[in-house]
C-alpha cells in the first residue's frame, strides 16, 4: 500500500512538472519566476498616477525609454506599438514608459515624445527624482550610464570647425509583460520579435 502512495505521488510530481514544462514553452519570450518586481506609484506625462500593482487591467506593458534618445528607444515605440495593434482591445493595455533620464525627461518633453509617435492614451511616460527611479531600475536590471559624445558644428562653408559635447544615456531596453498586480511574468529583450511579443501579450490576457 505504501509503495502504491509513493508511486501516485511521483506519478503526480512528473505529471505537475510536464504541465508546468509545457506551459513555459508555450511562451516566446522568457519566462520569469519570483521576479522582484518593485511597485512603484509614480505621475505620468498626462498627470496621472501610476500604479504598477494596481494598473487596471490583467496584463500590462513596461520598457524603459528616454526622450531624447535616436536609438533604440524609437524602435522599442515602434515595436511596442505594432505588437499591440493586433492585440483586441489594445487600447485597454497599460504601456508604461519609465525615464532613465529623468534631468532632461521634463513633462514638456515627455509629452512631445508621446505626440510625436501619436501615441494612445493607455500610454503613460513616467518620471521622477532618482531617488524615486533607482529602486524600479534595479529591480528590471536597467542600469543606465550618462556619457558625453562628441558633436561636429559646421562652420563657414559648411567646414566643421568646432567640437561640441552632447550628453545621452546608455541603457538596457527589456519590454515586460507584467500581470494583474504588477509582477514581471515574461521579459522579451533585443532583437524583439514583434510577432512574438502580440503573442505572448493575447495569451497573458486570457
Amino acid at each position: 500500500m505504501r509503495a502504491k502512495s509513493c508511486y501516485l505521488i511521483l506519478f503526480s510530481l512528473f505529471v505537475f512538472v510536464l504541465i508546468s514544462c509545457d506551459s513555459e514553452r508555450q511562451y516566446k519570450g522568457t519566462v520569469l519566476n519570483n521576479h522582484d518586481s518593485y511597485r512603484f506609484a509614480l505621475k505620468d506625462h498626462s498627470n496621472r498616477l501610476i500604479d504598477s500593482g494596481n494598473h487596471g487591467s490583467n496584463v500590462a506593458i513596461l520598457s524603459f525609454l528616454f526622450t531624447e534618445c535616436t536609438d533604440v528607444c524609437p524602435i522599442i515605440t515602434n515595436t511596442i506599438r505594432k505588437s499591440l495593434s493586433n492585440v483586441p482591445d489594445s487600447d485597454k493595455i497599460p504601456v508604461i514608459i519609465v525615464s532613465v533620464d529623468p534631468e532632461n525627461d521634463s513633462l514638456e518633453n515627455r509629452n512631445q515624445f508621446i505626440k510625436k509617435w501619436n501615441l494612445d492614451t493607455n500610454w503613460s511616460f513616467i518620471s521622477g527624482s532618482r531617488k524615486d527611479l533607482i529602486p524600479i531600475w534595479n529591480s528590471y536590471f536597467i542600469n543606465p550610464q550618462k556619457y558625453e559624445v562628441p558633436i561636429q558644428k559646421g562652420g563657414v562653408e559648411g567646414i566643421n570647425n568646432a567640437l561640441l559635447e552632447k550628453e545621452t544615456v546608455i541603457h538596457s531596453s527589456p519590454v515586460y509583460i507584467l500581470n494583474d498586480i504588477g509582477v514581471a511574468k515574461l521579459v522579451h529583450t533585443n532583437p524583439i520579435d514583434k510577432e512574438a511579443l502580440t503573442q505572448d501579450i493575447i495569451r497573458m490576457k486570457k
